[in-house]
């Protein structure tokens, strides 16, 4: 975990439009997952495939056309009647924390203000 001194104030990327990603559980398959908001320590998705908290898991995904694999944990399970919600805290990894930091900012500036940062 970083240090108190050394953290940077996150912020979660709630998504309007449906954002897809493939959750893949240790030693088994991936499942479609809908990626309803994300942050740069971790996600909340939404799938109709039920698996234990605790679970191990990778998070594949592409923000701003960048692919991500990043693992991390189920921290907190919602059982809905038609749908599963996970929390997912990610693994630390600093790289990988810093490169998801920027492209969520890079996303969420595109958003604002799309004239900005033309392709």
């Amino acid at each position: 975990m970083q240090r108190k001194e050394e953290r940077r104030e996150l912020f979660r990327v709630v998504f309007k439009e449906t954002v897809w990603g493939t959750m893949t559980l240790l030693g088994e398959g991936g499942v479609t997952v809908k990626i309803l908001d994300i942050s740069s320590q971790g996600a909340l998705v939404e799938t109709d495939f039920d698996i234990s908290s605790k679970s191990k898991v990778y998070l594949d995904f592409k923000i701003n056309s960048n692919p991500f694999s990043v693992p991390g944990s189920v921290i907190r399970k919602v059982v809905y009647p038609d749908y599963f919600q996970y929390g997912i805290l990610f693994s630390e990894d600093k790289q990988q924390f810093q490169r998801l930091f920027r492209e969520l900012n890079t996303y969420k500036i595109r958003k604002a203000k799309p004239y900005l940062l033309e392709d």
